[in-house]
C-alpha cells in the first residue's frame, strides 16, 4: 500500500511539472530550463521568413513585428505589422511628385524605378538629379 501512495505522489507531482512546464509561460514566451524566455519568433519561425521576402522581422519581448523595406508598402498601411499583413511593390511612377523629369518616361520596378529618356534625349549626369534628368 505504501509504495502505491508514493507512485500516486510521484506521478502527481510529475503531472503538475509537465503542466507547469507546458502552461506557465506567456505567448511569445517559451521555457527554457524551467524560466520563460523571449521567443525569437523572427528565427524560430518554420520558414526563417516570418514577414516575407519583402521586409525585415523585428523581435520583441514577447512578439515581433515586420516592417517593409524601401520600395514597399504594407497592406496595412501600417509602418509595423503583423501577419497576414505583406509587403507589396510601391508604384513610384504613379505617387504625385514627379520622379523623372518631363523629357522622360518613369519605369516602374520591383523595389524601385528608373527614368528613360524619350526620343531625342539623353540622361544627364550632371544635373542635381543624376539618373532622373534627360538633356
Amino acid at each position: 500500500m505504501r509504495s502505491r501512495t508514493v507512485l500516486f505522489i510521484l506521478s502527481l507531482q510529475l503531472n503538475l511539472l509537465v503542466t507547469t512546464e507546458v502552461q506557465g509561460c506567456e505567448m511569445g514566451y517559451k521555457s527554457v530550463k524551467g524560466k520563460c524566455v523571449d521567443e525569437d519568433e523572427c528565427t524560430d519561425w518554420d520558414s526563417g521568413l516570418a514577414c516575407g521576402s519583402n521586409a525585415k522581422c523585428l523581435n520583441t519581448n514577447g512578439s515581433y513585428h515586420c516592417e517593409c523595406h524601401p520600395g514597399f508598402t504594407s497592406t496595412t498601411k501600417e509602418d509595423r505589422f503583423t501577419p497576414p499583413g505583406q509587403c507589396i511593390d510601391i508604384d513610384e511612377c504613379t505617387v504625385k511628385e514627379r520622379k523623372c523629369c518631363v523629357n522622360a518616361k518613369c519605369i516602374n520596378t520591383i523595389g524601385s524605378y528608373s527614368c528613360e529618356c524619350k526620343p531625342g534625349y539623353t540622361i544627364s549626369d550632371l544635373s542635381p538629379h543624376p539618373g532622373k534628368h534627360c538633356e
